[in-house]
């Protein structure tokens, strides 16, 4: 997944600028729900954040009501693009097999 600074219009037409989230395919997938704001550890990543903010201007406008429609028409992830996290049930299950199935070591003290 890849994302972007982008300038954004709502439905009362205002404008902001939001990170806009995209998949493998360069489609849009999601995007933040509240405007960015400008803010920085140090004057540096301030500038970088700035300069940032300037390059999504030269892309075009997103309507979020249109970006909203889009993405209620994607299809569901499939199963390989979710997480793969297991429970601490399975992971203490899996542990425990592993340690059954582990041979002392041999030793060369015959």
């Amino acid at each position: 997944m890849t994302w972007t600074y982008r300038v954004c219009r709502d439905s009362q037409g205002r404008y902001s600028i939001r990170e806009v989230f995209y998949n493998r395919d360069n489609v849009i997938v999601n995007y933040s729900k509240t405007p960015v704001a400008v803010l920085g550890a140090s004057i540096e990543e301030l500038m970088q954040l700035i300069q940032w903010f300037r390059e999504a201007f030269d892309l075009p406008v997103l309507s979020l009501e249109e970006i909203d429609a889009q993405i209620t028409m994607l299809p569901p992830r499939q199963k390989s693009e979710r997480s793969r996290n297991i429970s601490l049930k399975q992971v203490i299950a899996e542990l425990s097999t592993d340690i059954n199935n582990v041979q002392s070591p041999v030793t060369n003290d015959q």
